[in-house]
């Protein structure tokens, strides 16, 4: 007869493993690079950071580079480390990219769990209209998490691995243009009706929907800049 386990009994919980260095060190830097801390086309020095944060170089060495796959730094060879800068052709090619990523999800969910996507959208949504009562930095979160909630109850994993090595420009690029609150508001309406379609079963409007929505920041972008022309 097999003796019990010293450990039958015991009430443990599992230790989860924690982040790497390098990882922790590029959350930081990411987040005030999105939020606009760090302005567009600012170096960044490895030293500085490595004094601020109080680690050696490699993790911060390690971090940008992961930034770098991101792309929300360049790294220039005897220059240093850039945060990214865009012009409009840059930006458009970067919202047809999320355009496709995003109906591409879109499409598998309706396949696969429309009833899971319709719920966590649901809830996206209450966060989004809490939000619309604080700031725009809150509904910029929210914002991000509704699309980022749609990719990722795709569960299609490099579909999800891409989308997150482009939404935190898209982020950034939000920060920055400063949304109006009737803007903000629209971005919200327009979440609304793209779950509206999807429960109604209205899957080419809602794909439609959805396209011509993520290309907005193109159009914002290009009526702020049209605005700025003598």
């Amino acid at each position: 007869m097999a003796k019990a386990s010293h450990t039958d009994g015991w009430s443990m919980k599992q230790i989860s493993r924690p982040k790497s260095l390098n990882l922790l060190v590029a959350e930081q830097i990411r987040e005030l690079i999105v939020s606009g801390v760090i302005e567009l086309g600012a170096l960044i020095s490895e030293n500085d950071v490595a004094n601020k944060l109080n680690v050696s170089r490699t993790p911060v060495r390690e971090a940008l580079q992961k930034l770098e796959i991101e792309r929300l730094v360049q790294i220039i060879p005897q220059r240093g480390t850039f945060v990214f800068q865009f012009n409009e052709q840059e930006l458009e090619q970067t919202c047809k990219m999320r355009e496709i990523l995003e109906v591409g999800a879109l499409s598998i969910c309706l396949q696969k769990d429309r009833r899971g996507l319709l719920v966590a959208l649901d809830g996206k949504l209450e966060q989004g209209e809490a939000a619309l009562k604080s700031d725009s930095r809150a509904f910029h979160e929210a914002d991000a998490a509704f699309h980022t909630t749609l990719v990722e109850t795709s569960k299609n994993q490099d579909l999800i691995d891409a989308y997150h090595n482009i939404i935190n420009r898209i982020r950034s690029l939000l920060n920055r243009l400063a949304r109006t609150p009737a803007e903000l508001s629209g971005s919200h309406q327009d979440h609304m009706k793209l779950v509206e379609l999807i429960r109604n079963g209205e899957d080419s409007e809602a794909k439609a929907m959805l396209g011509w929505h993520v290309n907005g920041l193109l159009r914002m972008y290009q009526n702020k800049e049209g605005a700025r022309q003598p």
